[in-house]
């Protein structure tokens, strides 16, 4: 398997656009729905909304899959994930605008994701960072703050995010097809 980290990823006009418009939306029900940003850094909502979901895109095109264009109420007791890989692997994209940014994760979102993925940058241009998984991203001593005053979270520094293909055999992912078999794994 090819490696991806450092890998550029540069959004077309038009995928801008689309990215911005599920961005505005998904920014707008929440609002609307008065539910509250529980964001750990200091970013503008509308902005982290919009980047967010365009570093999610970049991620799905860098790995040729399907990004989710649900526009939906936010929900912190709902398995989400971003990504679907092959092998029924599930992803969480996070996204950073700064350049030395970290892999973060909130505390308060239950998630049955198998890892999460860090893409760093602001639209059009992206920068693939590396994957780490749940169990080891979610552990007692990765729960900090960024800075003081900062609500707490879970996080990672860039140098210890992996290739998938290091994460884990990729055989461990226990797949959900009805016929409860592996999809075959090739090598490029």
């Amino acid at each position: 398997m090819r490696n991806l980290i450092g890998s550029q990823i540069i959004l077309s006009k038009e995928e801008q656009k689309i990215c911005e418009y599920i961005g505005k939306k998904r920014y707008l029900i929440n609002r609307e729905k008065g539910i509250i940003d529980k964001k750990i850094g200091e970013e503008d909502n509308l902005f982290m909304d919009q980047n967010g979901f365009s570093g999610e895109f970049a991620f799905c095109k860098l790995f040729n899959v399907m990004p989710d264009f649900l526009v939906q109420v936010t929900q912190t007791n709902k398995n989400d994930y971003d990504a679907l890989l092959f092998n029924c692997i599930k992803v969480d994209v996070k996204t950073t605008h700064v350049l030395s940014g970290k892999l973060l994760a909130a505390p308060w979102k239950v998630d049955e994701v198998d890892c999460y993925a860090l893409i760093i940058g602001k639209s059009p241009d992206y920068i693939f960072k590396g994957f780490m998984l749940r169990e080891d991203l979610k552990t007692k001593d990765r729960y900090k703050s960024l800075k003081e005053g900062y609500k707490k979270g879970y996080v990672a520094e860039q140098s210890e995010l992996k290739e998938l293909h290091d994460l884990f055999c990729l055989d461990k992912i226990i797949n959900t097809y009805p016929e409860n078999k592996k999809i075959p794994v090739f090598e490029i």
